[in-house]
């Protein structure tokens, strides 16, 4: 009745709109491109604009193949795009529109790429819409070549830029690392054509990072890491250890870590004992619990909308973790759970404000706020922010 995950449109969307002067061109009535549109201007706090063909009744019955074909040129000349991503939606997957065909008809008429993606909202899940979408831009854009000389990484599967992208490649530049695409999050054609470059490939999402990456591993010989997004100071250590390890790179992270053990012993001993319940997608849900663990604190729920191949791996990995699990439940099953488990505070997203207005924990949105959370400043900023949340005006951070 009140599902925790959305559609693959959903999905293909947002990977689209993270890409540099790239459309997403819904082929399907206007509510798909309105709604999306809202939802993920409201997410991000910038406009994001989704063409549409604005398919009528007649349309759906008689074909729209013309109306598609006239929408591709309209957007073309109007917003002059690097990138069409040209998208099926329920209502054409059902009716079974070629979309591929009228692309490859319209391509010379145009000056985009134009690049095509089965999205019927009822064929999967957004992680499976994530996926597609990458998966399409590197059989476009990826051809064999020399690595870089200089050591290079890609992040694959990260679709939020902000201050944790930020701050996860300066961290990364002042290791001697170049980050030559992040797929998708502020990437341009370029930036995808440099992927093969690369001597290391990292996933961001378990869901649909891990197939790209293996696909690169398996056509250009690249190794892929599977971490946790480096939130954490202990987390985020073994990320650049791992990566400095691949890389064979000599780079003081050790005692880079070590300047932060004050601070983190400070913010352990505010919020040690404290019962947290987790509400986030897999990869940022197993980072999350790690991090109240090394804080001392307890999880005592940790509800995740899907799981990817090495998330539960992952999560038994969380040392000491005794908590109850839930896995692409309903909204009212994580209602009751948080209610039965009793948490003091609440990490998850703007869906969790009503249980915690219910049950009295306070909530930090972790799922779509730009404050920084990533690496080693991050882990203070957000164990502060954990601190503020729970004591109010506390004399804490």
């Amino acid at each position: 009745m009140g599902p925790v995950s959305t559609c693959k449109l959903f999905g293909a969307v947002r990977a689209v709109t993270g890409i540099k002067n790239a459309v997403p061109l819904i082929h399907g009535p206007r509510g798909c491109a309105y709604h999306i549109g809202y939802l993920l201007t409201a997410r991000g706090g910038r406009r994001i604009a989704v063409a549409s063909t604005e398919l009528s009744e007649s349309d759906v019955v008689f074909g729209a193949s013309e109306k598609l074909r006239d929408r591709i040129i309209e957007v073309d000349r109007t917003r002059k795009p690097d990138i069409i991503v040209i998208m099926s939606s329920c209502a054409t997957s059902i009716i079974g529109e070629d979309i591929g065909r009228v692309a490859d008809e319209t391509s010379e008429l145009v000056d985009a790429e134009l690049i095509t993606v089965s999205a019927g909202g009822f064929e999967s899940s957004q992680g499976e819409g994530y996926e597609e979408v990458m998966m399409a831009l590197i059989h476009k854009f990826c051809w064999r070549m020399e690595p870089s000389s200089k050591p290079s990484v890609n992040i694959i599967g990260e679709f939020r830029g902000g201050a944790d992208l930020r701050e996860v490649r300066e961290s990364l530049s002042l290791m001697g690392v170049d980050v030559n695409c992040v797929l998708t999050s502020g990437c341009s054609i370029r930036d995808m054509t440099m992927i093969p470059a690369g001597h290391l490939n990292c996933s961001f999402c378990d869901v649909s990072g891990i197939a790209p990456c293996r696909f690169l591993e398996e056509n250009f010989g690249t190794p892929f890491i599977h971490h946790p997004i480096p939130i954490g100071f202990s987390n985020s250590l073994r990320f650049y250890r791992e990566v400095l390890g691949y890389l064979n790179l000599d780079y003081p992270i050790n005692e880079e870590f070590s300047a932060f053990i004050e601070e983190r012993d400070r913010i352990r001993a505010e919020l040690e004992g404290l019962r947290v319940a987790v509400v986030s997608g897999p990869t940022r849900a197993v980072a999350l619990t790690e991090f109240i663990t090394e804080l001392r604190m307890k999880p005592v729920l940790v509800s995740m909308d899907m799981i990817g191949d090495y998330t539960l791996e992952n999560l038994r990995g969380v040392p000491g973790l005794r908590s109850e699990i839930l896995v692409g439940v309903d909204v009212s099953d994580i209602e009751e759970a948080i209610i039965r488990t009793e948490p003091e505070l609440i990490l998850g997203g703007l869906a969790e404000t009503r249980i915690s207005e219910v049950s009295g924990a306070p909530l930090i949105d972790v799922m779509h706020g730009s404050s920084l959370t990533a690496g080693f400043r991050g882990a203070v900023n957000l164990g502060a922010r954990m601190c503020g949340a729970v004591y109010g005006d506390h004399d804490c951070y």
